[in-house]
């Protein structure tokens, strides 16, 4: 049978912040309005980090960023592209395997 140690305990193979922010434009920003949703773990019942809450500033913040960075990204190659999106899911696959 397979021991679970609950993250953030010596032992755990996951590891958390206590809370996360919005990525966008490539970097954490908070959320506008300061608010965060309680993530539970359906393990235990109890809270175990906070995720951002977004709001219209925060999807529109996010869009700004994602208009900004189109005209570089559609300038590389798709194989360039492809490399890119294949590197992004080797490093959630590696890690998948933690949670």
């Amino acid at each position: 049978m397979t021991d679970y140690v609950a993250p953030g305990l010596p032992g755990s193979k996951a590891t958390f912040k206590a809370r996360y922010d919005h990525w966008i434009g490539g970097e954490y920003v908070k959320p506008q309005s300061g608010q965060y949703f309680e993530n539970v773990t359906p393990v235990t019942g109890k809270v175990f980090c906070e995720i951002a809450r977004g709001n219209a500033a925060d999807i529109d913040k996010a869009l700004d960023a994602a208009h900004a960075a189109a005209p570089a990204w559609g300038k590389t190659s798709a194989t360039a592209r492809a490399i890119i999106l294949n590197k992004i899911a080797d490093r959630m696959e590696a890690h998948s395997s933690h949670c």
